[in-house]
């Protein structure tokens, strides 16, 4: 069975597209980012915490998929936003510009505790945006619940000028990392 640590509504709706069954459970892990640390070894070790304190059902078997997702841009990791004021002023400094979306995965076998992690990369650019699209995102998704305050999937031409690498990976969960991870546990 396969168990997904988080509460992202996303994740869930991307590892349905994988079309295995699996159950989500809430994990006890506090995300924290080092500044010493590289963004992909931050990604990563969060995504093994989440895993590793998976809240799961008593004799569980199988797998817990442990995913962070953040934004790396001017040499600085960008979270959720924590207002909509900061969203805004984010999704502004954004403007016209490229950055990186981090995720580090993690799986692991609830019996014998043997870890995979890994983490993709993707480059997003943004088009050039104005208060008026920013509010119009903002009326189609709230960013308060994604990282860096976007959502590609609400986007309807107007916030993406270009990805480079996975756009799963920037809805929060690399599919093509994760079916890699797993095709090594079967």
């Amino acid at each position: 069975m396969l168990y997904l640590a988080s509460r992202s509504p996303r994740r869930r709706q991307l590892l349905r597209q994988l079309g295995w069954p699996f159950r989500v459970v809430r994990s006890t892990h506090r995300e924290l980012i080092r500044k010493a640390a590289t963004p992909s070894a931050n990604a990563m070790r969060n995504a093994v915490g989440k895993a590793r304190k998976a809240q799961l059902p008593v004799r569980a078997k199988g797998v817990v998929i442990g995913a962070d997702t953040f934004l790396y841009f001017r040499r600085r990791v960008i979270g959720k936003p924590r207002t909509m004021r900061e969203a805004h002023h984010l999704l502004q400094s954004l403007s016209g510009k490229s950055h990186w979306v981090y995720t580090g995965l993690c799986v692991r076998d609830i019996t014998t505790g043997r870890l995979a992690t890994s983490y993709e990369r993707t480059r997003v650019t943004f088009k050039r945006l104005t208060p008026q699209t920013i509010a119009r995102l903002f009326a189609r998704s709230s960013p308060l619940d994604k990282a860096g305050g976007y959502a590609i999937q609400a986007d309807r031409g107007e916030l993406i000028a270009r990805i480079d690498g996975s756009c799963s990976n920037v809805i929060g969960l690399p599919l093509e990392l994760l079916r890699r991870q797993l095709r090594r546990w079967a």
